[in-house]
């Protein structure tokens, strides 16, 4: 590893993949593009790529070299996060810090057993995102699992709109009549139209299908939120040894493909539109076949995304925390310190992962002020000495997060530090009030969540 000057985030940053390295990831993506092609189900998004010049052969869509280029190229560098009551967040100015979602279950607050997650989490999260100065944005952290399926994604959306005033990234929106419902939802907390381009105070994340592949109606709604100027990104779930090759440049070439072919699609139709590109990988556990979370590959992949971003000039999100161990601890300890600081390190422009163990699939709110507290501390030695940026406070109230790693005046029974980040999260739901949604509009975005199908 190196350090490369740069201009969008810091000083110097550090570079995972040398440029000659990514010379040869870019050209071995670019051969894969032009000769096996991606999956590209949307019959609209086809036929802008077609009219750009790329060739199509029923779904599949290959791209020639210059193609790719001339469209990328028409991406913007950086894009605004609007929010209802927060501060406007930019990427590009610093490492942006996020939950993420959707796990099925939970550790509960109060009993500290697992329990199928429901709409009430959805919302506690969210309100305590909102009391943590150190997270910047929210995802639904959890599946609303009590709502239809079939509008769940737009209760958790309202759910998170409701209980923090910060920029909300949806994740569980992929089919175009929901996306229409969230950007009627957006363009009313905005103010309108123009203001909802201008300060959007939503964006979403799509998947592709690895490999190379794409799902017609999650392009569909990406198309929708591009075209209403709201950020979305493509996050590429390389599995290294099963829908990857083993190696982790394999799956690097294979995830930039992905994401590369879905850019240049909302780019055909919609030039100008604000995207990102969102790398998390994995190796395969050769033991169950599933996704391992904190292994070393997983840690380099994602934060290769920085370098990846730099290359083309395109705003990044890798995911972080997420450790395979069941419960916070050491473990997550260890794996929420290395992902955090070497993808701040590495530049990414936003981080989603906090709060969750076990691999992604259960969310654990001491893991989440501890993820928290670990962030705040990576910031202090990321931006150490760069003008404009400085750590924010772990814990609303709180100067940093290290109440959370020593022992209180007067312990005596051993409590430990993830015990006490529970304790505080108990607190800060207890305490913390977000600002409200206007009565009035909230029963608007009831009536358009309840009203959808």
């Amino acid at each position: 590893m190196v350090e490369v000057p740069v201009t969008k985030q810091h000083a110097k940053r550090l570079c995972v993949v040398s440029h000659a390295d990514l010379e040869h990831l870019d050209a071995a993506a670019l051969t894969v593009l032009s000769s096996t092609g991606v999956a590209i189900p949307s019959q609209k998004g086809r036929a802008a790529l077609v009219a750009a010049g790329a060739r199509a052969e029923g779904a599949t869509v290959r791209f020639p070299a210059a193609v790719v280029r001339e469209l990328i190229a028409r991406a913007p560098s950086d894009f605004v996060m609007g929010a209802r009551a927060g501060r406007d967040l930019v990427t590009g100015r610093g490492s942006l810090f996020t939950t993420d979602g959707c796990p099925a279950e939970i550790y509960d607050i109060s009993t500290g057993e697992k329990r199928a997650t429901t709409a009430a989490d959805v919302a506690a999260i969210a309100r305590l995102v909102d009391a943590l100065e150190a997270v910047d944005f929210c995802w639904p952290a959890v599946s609303a699992q009590d709502r239809p399926v079939e509008r769940r994604g737009l209760h958790e959306i309202h759910l998170a709109l409701a209980n923090t005033g910060k920029h909300v990234q949806t994740v569980t929106i992929t089919d175009p009549a929901q996306a229409r419902v969230a950007v009627e939802m957006a363009r009313l907390l905005a103010g309108g139209e123009r203001e909802c381009r201008e300060r959007p105070p939503i964006s979403a994340l799509l998947g592709t299908v690895t490999p190379l592949g794409n799902d017609e109606d999650t392009l569909e709604a990406g198309l929708v939120f591009a075209e209403a100027g709201i950020p979305i990104g493509f996050v590429t779930m390389p599995q290294g040894g099963s829908t990857t090759p083993i190696t982790m440049a394999g799956s690097l070439v294979v995830g930039m493909a992905e994401t590369l072919a879905d850019v240049a699609m909302v780019e055909a139709v919609c030039p100008g539109a604000p995207v990102f590109i969102c790398f998390i990988p994995s190796i395969m556990d050769l033991r169950t076949g599933g996704f391992t979370g904190g292994a070393p590959e997983d840690t380099l992949m994602g934060a290769a995304v920085g370098d990846v971003g730099e290359f083309y000039d395109l705003p990044t999100q890798c995911g972080v925390n997420a450790s395979g161990a069941k419960t916070a601890g050491w473990q997550t300890a260890m794996e929420d310190v290395t992902t955090t600081l070497t993808s701040m390190l590495a530049g990414v422009d936003m981080l989603t992962g906090v709060g969750m163990v076990a691999g992604g699939r259960i969310f654990d709110y001491g893991e989440m002020l501890l993820g928290a507290a670990i962030a705040d501390r990576a910031r202090t030695l990321a931006y150490a000495g760069v003008s404009g940026l400085s750590p924010r406070g772990a814990l609303s109230g709180d100067a940093s997060g290290d109440v959370l790693f020593r022992d209180a005046p007067g312990d005596g029974d051993g409590a430990t530090a993830v015990e006490r980040a529970r304790e505080r999260a108990r607190e800060l739901l207890a305490a913390h009030v977000p600002l409200p949604i206007d009565e009035a509009l909230d029963a608007e975005l009831r009536r358009l969540v309840e009203q959808s199908r």
